[in-house]
């Protein structure tokens, strides 16, 4: 299998402005971000007679790509994806192979990840009662779908997703929900699916079960949805500690208050929906998702404002906007996408910290290394989510402007370039801007329309221009960057304890400051070195480490005639020098008569000669 080096941050970035690398039959537009596993890509699929379609493509990142377990880890999530097809279920179109490297084509979606929005919750304001309760519907109906799944004879595979959390639940801006992520699924009668001795899942989304090392069932993620619907009305994080520990302990055994406690309006038929989900013992819970599913359905019908998959885009498009709806609808259409994705990052403005503590927003993910981020972001920095800068501080794609042009000769703003006013959004409910009811009000909006489009202009010239040419944008830098170099080059760079798919030199753009991380650096044949490294807001350093050999080698002087070697009473092959983990072994030589020389040997790096001689009383080491 061919093995490639992995893209600089900078390669990434030119990578978005061409016209795109040709990939099979697939042409990569940009990149969208990167987990553990894979990078995943805009691409669009070409055909004959000017077929094309936008799709989201996985490649296996590079340096994993000779690791026959982390190949069939992506395999096998490709062929549990491959067989769900469910409204409420990210589309997997396609698995295959181009020179060696395995890719994953699936639907690309225009919307935010749950995480995501809960994060920008924080400031919008709470998730009305009625949205969480209908996200978490369609939820449970993906779910119910996957658990009810059958290979072709009948037989019940008895899936189970492991990782129900807000990173794998994501809105789009047409009011779906689609559940991501069934790379880790379970099959209950089928333990060969899973990697023994590997945590499946984020701790503060787990059931006790999950935890205990318990039978892993369909109610299990039925208790992993209802802490995301308990976090989707409270705002708050449930099960979240300052440790591992205190998490996990948390999950065990604390008291969960019904929802109401914590936020006024909730009804009590809602609390005991969620509280059932969330019970510890599972004869008590729900027995399957869709009678989850039914629980909420009967709440919502009883609802003055039951939300529909139109309001839930509104609603969704009021808390992120209504430039970055577009753009990314855009991107969905094949429309512009280099253009949109190199306005979205500038649309995004501040970062903001939102790592795994208590403090932070529900559903907020390390800032060191997104999973699979889909279109919520847009490079490999691993940069958490971030804030939408004030209304008309960015640009459109070509599509927009020309609608606001043709908006402002009638007098009126489109929708697109209006931002949804959360006051007008009441349970589900909400309101679209009005138009203009008056001549004055008339000219006040094509005056304001005409300023987007000399904004949106200005912009998409800047962004072709080279960059002494382009306008500083004034927001708070809340990241910082880090140069890691090492000797010998090529280490392998983990962040928290994740792959970051680059090796050294490399630099590491979007980092969290203020905020302790932890960089490791592998490589075959050396000492890992790991080192805790807190980065000031927009700093940029540099850190350079001389990796140690983690073997030595052994030459041997005065060997007998057919003498045998053995290393900790293993028979070593040929007659040395022999490569050696470093430490302590027992070595011996053994002739056809016997053992002829014995010894203890504390192995360092590099090599060491020892002459046996022809006496059996020891050994000088030079």
């Amino acid at each position: 299998m061919s093995h490639q080096t992995p893209q600089t941050p900078q390669e990434q970035m030119s990578s978005r402005t061409g016209q795109g690398e040709l990939f099979g039959r697939y042409r990569l537009r940009g990149i969208l971000g990167q987990g553990g596993m894979g990078r995943l890509y805009v691409a669009e699929q070409v055909g004959i007679e000017g077929f094309s379609k936008v799709v989201a493509l996985k490649r296996i990142l590079p340096h994993l790509a000779d690791s026959q377990h982390f190949r069939a880890m992506f395999l096998n999530e490709a062929r549990v994806a491959a067989r769900l097809e469910h409204p409420n279920i990210v589309a997997t179109f396609e698995l295959g192979e181009v020179d060696g490297n395995y890719f994953i084509s699936m639907e690309y979606l225009s919307g935010e990840d749950l995480a995501a929005t809960l994060t920008r919750c924080q400031s919008a304001g709470p998730m009305p009662i009625e949205i969480a309760a209908a996200l978490a519907q369609q939820s449970a109906n993906g779910l119910h779908y996957a658990h009810e799944m059958r290979d072709p004879s009948g037989k019940a595979l008895e899936l189970v997703h492991r990782d129900v959390s807000p990173l794998n639940i994501f809105v789009t801006y047409y009011g779906m929900v689609k559940l991501l992520d069934f790379g880790i699924v379970k099959g209950v009668t089928d333990p060969s699916r899973t990697v023994p001795g590997v945590f499946k899942g984020k701790y503060a989304y787990c059931a006790p079960e999950q935890l205990d090392g318990g039978l892993v069932t369909r109610q299990t993620d039925i208790f992993c949805l209802g802490i995301v619907l308990w976090e989707c009305l409270t705002g708050r994080r449930l099960f979240l500690r300052d440790t591992d520990a205190q998490t996990i302990d948390a999950v065990r055994g604390y008291e969960i208050e019904p929802p109401s406690a914590l936020r006024k309006g909730i009804p009590r038929e809602l609390d005991q929906i969620v509280l059932q989900a969330l019970s510890r013992q599972r004869v008590v819970r729900f027995g399957t998702a869709h009678a989850f599913s039914e629980a909420l359905d009967r709440f919502l019908a009883k609802r003055e404002e039951r939300p529909t998959s139109k309001s839930i885009g509104l609603w969704l498009e009021s808390v992120f906007g209504a430039q970055r709806a577009t753009l990314k609808k855009a991107i969905a259409q094949g429309s512009e996408v280099e253009a949109a994705l190199n306005l979205l990052p500038t649309l995004e403005g501040e970062r903001v910290a939102t790592g795994e503590s208590p403090g932070s927003a529900p559903g907020a993910r390390s800032s060191a290394l997104p999973r699979m981020p889909w279109s919520s972001k847009l490079t490999n920095s691993g940069a958490p989510e971030s804030k939408v800068l004030p209304f008309g501080s960015t640009a459109s794609p070509v599509s927009v402007i020309q609608s606001n042009l043709a908006a402002a000769s009638r007098g009126a703003l489109p929708p697109t370039a209006t931002p949804l006013n959360m006051s007008a959004v009441s349970g589900a409910h909400v309101i679209p801007p009005r138009r203009p009811s008056s001549l004055k009000q008339g000219v006040v909006a094509a005056l304001l329309a005409a300023i987007v489009v000399v904004a949106a202009a200005l912009m998409i010239t800047r962004s072709r221009a080279k960059p002494e040419a382009q306008a500083p944008v004034e927001v708070t830098t809340t990241v910082a960057s880090l140069t890691l170099n090492s000797d010998p080059p090529g280490a392998q760079i983990f962040i928290d304890g994740d792959p970051s798919g680059l090796t050294t030199p490399s630099t590491l753009t979007g980092l969290r400051a203020g905020r302790a991380l932890e960089i490791r650096l592998g490589k075959d044949g050396f000492r890992s070195i790991t080192e805790k490294v807190e980065l000031k807001p927009g700093e940029s350093r540099s850190r350079s480490f001389r990796l140690v050999a983690d073997e030595g080698s052994l030459a041997f002087e005065g060997l007998p005639a057919q003498a045998m070697i053995y290393v900790d009473d293993k028979l070593a092959e040929g007659r040395g020098p022999l490569t050696l983990a470093l430490g302590e072994h027992r070595v011996r030589v053994e002739t056809g008569s016997g053992v002829f020389w014995s010894q203890t040997v504390n192995v360092a790096a590099g090599q060491q000669t020892i002459n046996v001689g022809s006496q059996r009383r020891g050994a000088k080491t030079r």
